[in-house]
């Protein structure tokens, strides 16, 4: 009975930081998760990283490498095609996620050339947005 009420809860977190990243447009570290959700109950870092290792396995959010932040996911998994892209504005720190079919089929197709099993590919673009410039 106890390792239910665990995956219950651990399914309750997920949830909660799945919300969280989906409220904003800018991505969220960590410790910015677990600080928006302290009054949800969420006290520990272990859990914010559990909950986001669960989302990122499920295609859910993507974690950008270049700010150790992470986003909710705002594309199906199955139109990744293997990657992801991302623009982040400089100034403002918006993400958006990007959808490039041809982008990805041409990825893939280097590493394929490299005889490389490609598993993901996140590609994260820096400059500004439309709003900024």
């Amino acid at each position: 009975m106890k390792q239910a009420g665990t995956k219950k809860r651990q399914a309750a977190n997920h949830d909660l930081v799945l919300a969280a990243l989906q409220k904003t447009a800018k991505p969220l570290t960590a410790y910015e998760l677990l600080d928006r959700l302290r009054p949800n109950g969420v006290t520990a870092p272990p859990t914010i990283y559990r909950a986001l290792d669960r989302l990122i396995e499920e295609g859910r959010a993507h974690r950008l490498e270049s700010l150790n932040a992470f986003v909710a996911c705002a594309h199906p998994h199955s139109q990744h095609g293997g990657a992801a892209i991302f623009a982040i504005c400089g100034d403002c720190q918006t993400v958006e996620e990007l959808s490039g079919a041809n982008l990805n089929k041409h990825i893939a197709a280097v590493a394929r050339n490299a005889s490389f099993d490609l598993n993901r590919a996140v590609l994260e673009l820096h400059g500004r947005c439309r709003a900024c410039r």
